[in-house]
């Protein structure tokens, strides 16, 4: 099955040798090419580092920040199915760097809550399982950008298990480089006069780290099939869509008739990692023939959330007006998501959208802090639009009963004097 609908030019080309075959190449990786060339840099430019006070404060700023930037080039780059080093460049910050100190800080607190609430063995447990996990986070970090699939441990267990032992082994490779450069660090701070002493523990830093950036990247690389990750790089990948395989094999049972089995390959793959919006639109096609009402509720507010995100809010509110004939309840994942909706609809004339949508949202969280200008504007809009006083005026009054800015207080007050009963 794999071969029969493997994407058209890569079926031509030899799988990635395993990274257990490759550890000579990853050790002695950021001692080639560009690699090297930055490895030499940030050792010299590591002098400064005698600085005195904030000087020096600055500059371990920019170094840091300088050295982790490449190696989150390196990650990405082998990922890429690249084998040379990146290219060094003018950019000293990466985004992922800052969330990578977040991400820091957020695991520090966890385990820190851990031994608060446990104890020591709570602590232990925490702390290994950080450790056995980071390896994914980082990768989740580097390749998604997202430090909320970054900390979330299911983005990491779910690689993990995608991968399969090669990922213990990989983790245990990277125990080692970091035990090699520990190792390093100890002899020369033992034997090694200050100024060879200094240089020595910057260049076995740097070189663990880019080390482990490249051991990091080869895997994606190396199981980017079970990821669902297209390398960008090279030859032997094309630019398409990484779930085209997906895609092409549920197309095919489609073919032969085999509705069942298209459903549940996608129902797999939508219900456990992140997929392109092409599968999000058969899967809702499928959904819908199998009659699976409550299946295509959730997932239609999954795939509404996925086109915010690519910025296709006319696809959104399509699927929200499909959504809501079916059941005038239904909602988006979140309220801000229903603030965006009711705008893009009013925006785009789509008025009774923006109406239906609001009331929904209205009935879903009436305790959320938006409920009062969300009534504002469905008020509004069916006494204004849609002649519709009366419900107006029930969702006025009952916005009234809940709003504490004064400001907004004023304008409901305003619009529910506007659809008054007038005196006959």
């Amino acid at each position: 099955m794999e071969d029969r609908f493997r994407a058209r030019k890569v079926a031509a080309q030899a799988a990635p040798v395993p990274f257990w075959t490759r550890i000579p190449a990853i050790a002695t990786y950021p001692l080639r090419g560009s690699a090297l060339y930055a490895l030499i840099a940030l050792t010299l430019c590591s002098a400064l580092l005698v600085l005195p006070g904030i000087l020096k404060l600055v500059v371990a700023g920019v170094l840091g920040m300088a050295t982790y930037t490449y190696a989150f080039d390196i990650l990405r780059h082998t990922a890429d199915g690249q084998a040379d080093a990146p290219r060094l460049g003018y950019n000293s910050f990466d985004s992922a760097v800052l969330r990578l100190i977040l991400l820091a800080l957020a695991l520090g607190i966890v385990i820190g809550a851990a031994g608060v609430l446990a104890g020591k063995p709570g602590l232990t447990i925490a702390y290994l399982a950080v450790q056995l996990l980071l390896p994914g986070m980082m990768i989740a970090l580097a390749i998604d950008g997202s430090l909320g699939r970054a900390l979330n441990p299911a983005v990491s267990i779910d690689m993990a298990v995608r991968i399969g032992w090669p990922y213990l082994a990989a983790y245990g490779l990277l125990y080692v480089i970091q035990g090699s450069a520990t190792a390093a660090i100890f002899i020369a701070v033992k034997y090694l006069p200050p100024i060879v002493r200094e240089a020595t523990m910057v260049v076995a830093s740097i070189w663990s780290l880019f080390a482990s950036f490249h051991l990091m990247g080869y895997l994606v690389y190396q199981y980017h099939e079970e990821l669902g990750y297209m390398p960008s790089g090279g030859a032997a990948f094309e630019r398409e869509d990484p779930d085209q395989r997906l895609l092409d094999e549920a197309e095919q049972y489609l073919r032969d008739g085999h509705s069942d089995e298209a459903f549940q390959a996608l129902r797999g793959a939508v219900r456990s990692r992140a997929v392109s919006l092409a599968v999000h639109e058969l899967y809702q096609r499928l959904l819908r023939q199998h009659h699976r009402n409550d299946e295509l509720r959730e997932h239609t507010r999954q795939y509404i959330n996925r086109l915010l995100q690519e910025k296709q809010e006319r696809r959104a509110l399509a699927l929200q007006r499909e959504a809501l004939d079916g059941d005038s309840t239904f909602t988006p994942l979140t309220p801000e998501q229903a603030t965006v909706l009711a705008e893009r609809a009013k925006m785009a004339g789509q008025f009774q959208l923006a109406t239906d949508g609001l009331l929904a949202a209205i009935a879903a969280w009436p305790r959320d802090r938006m409920m009062p200008a969300w009534s504002l504007d469905a008020g509004l809009l069916l006494g204004e639009r849609f002649g519709r006083d009366e419900q107006a005026r029930a969702v006025l009054q009952n916005a009234l009963t809940q709003c504490d800015d004064d400001a907004l207080r004023a304008k409901l007050e305003a619009a529910l004097k506007a659809v008054a009963i007038q005196p006959a």
